[in-house]
């Protein structure tokens, strides 16, 4: 990384340097606000569906005493 420009007042670097570094910060946060939402899961998937115990009390999903876990 090469040091400070001679020709330029060190006010200037800094300001130039400041704004670049907020740009780069607005860019990582938007990245992290995609992340986040490419692993937001609906309410009503199959992990949270909170009328699945309704649904399955007439135990259609209960299976036969018979069979063998493997």
């Amino acid at each position: 990384m090469a040091g400070p420009d001679p020709d330029k007042p060190a006010g200037e670097e800094f300001s130039k340097s400041l704004k670049q570094l907020e740009e780069e910060s607005k860019e990582l946060k938007s990245k992290i606000d995609q992340d986040r939402r490419a692993h937001d899961m609906p309410i009503n998937s199959q992990l949270g569906d909170p009328k699945w115990e309704e649904k399955a009390k007439d135990g259609r999903f209960d299976r036969p005493e018979n069979e063998d876990e493997e």
